[in-house]
């Protein structure tokens, strides 16, 4: 990685972080979540989702988000909690990248992010595709702190890699207002023409400032953009320190119960006594 491009344009392309076969088997373990519940509807019949191609799942994914919102949501929550991405994003490789654009205290700023976008599966625009705008402001962290964005399927123009505005992120904090959590950006004609695409390869990893103005293209394929999304602060950066390292996230159960009237003692006693009357 040239540090010194990355200081000058705000992003980095880092190719060949990590091997296919650790991105795939995150995939796999991620679409694994959705693939039980296709069989919990009756949708597949096989118990592997290797006898699957990404066609049929792709399908499935499309019908059960429109058979069963609430399930769809569900699975999309569990996702996020998988062990192997909160793995990926504590890797010893990515640690490395964040030493290498100036972190000396590195801090994960929030939960990793496992995205799956497409149009077929967003109820509101924005959740396929985020017009211009800065992570920092939903962040607040560092001044210095980075996303890491990790494509987990192959990219291509037609489902809608990220564009970057070179060199933004020497504006500072130009947000204009907040939408659905997003930071947003409003730009110039021109500003709007001088966005790039970036197309990194499975295995690469693109790092960039939390400042650097983005956006998401438009998805226009037939199957989602499956990319997972990690925030780091630097404990070290003395404005962050200054501020008593203040941290916008809020994390809380609902108080309702999800599933009326579950569990009953005997569910709870069949767990733990599993075969016994």
């Amino acid at each position: 990685m040239n540090e010194e491009r990355y200081r000058k344009h705000g992003f980095a392309l880092v190719p060949g972080v990590f091997a296919d076969h650790e991105i795939n088997a995150l995939l796999r373990e991620a679409k694994s979540v959705f693939w039980r519940q296709f069989l919990s509807r009756g949708y597949a019949i096989s118990t592997s989702i290797h006898d699957s191609n990404e066609e049929v799942f792709n399908a499935l994914l499309y019908r059960l988000y429109d058979d069963d919102f609430p399930r769809f949501t569900y699975c999309g929550k569990q996702i996020q909690h998988l062990i192997s991405l909160h793995r990926l994003s504590l890797d010893e490789r990515i640690v490395q990248l964040l030493a290498r654009v100036g972190h000396r205290f590195p801090c994960i700023a929030t939960r990793p992010v496992l995205y799956f976008n497409h149009p077929r599966l967003a109820s509101e625009p924005i959740y396929s595709k985020v017009e211009a705008h800065q992570d920092w402001r939903s962040m607040q962290g560092s001044l210095n702190s980075v996303v890491v964005w990790v494509p987990l399927a192959p990219l291509s123009s037609e489902v809608g890699p990220l564009h970057v505005l070179p060199g933004s992120h020497l504006r500072g904090l130009v947000t204009s207002h907040m939408e659905k959590g997003f930071g947003m950006v409003r730009l110039s004609p021109a500003e709007k023409n001088d966005m790039v695409p970036v197309l990194p390869k499975v295995g690469d990893v693109l790092i960039f400032s939390s400042f650097l103005v983005h956006q998401s293209g438009e998805n226009t394929s037939d199957r989602p953009r499956w990319s997972c999304h990690f925030r780091y602060n630097d404990l070290a950066e003395d404005t962050f320190v200054e501020r008593g390292y203040c941290h916008p996230y809020v994390y809380q159960p609902t108080n309702e119960l999800l599933t009326p009237g579950f569990p009953n003692t005997e569910q709870v006693k069949a767990i733990f006594h599993p075969g016994s009357e």
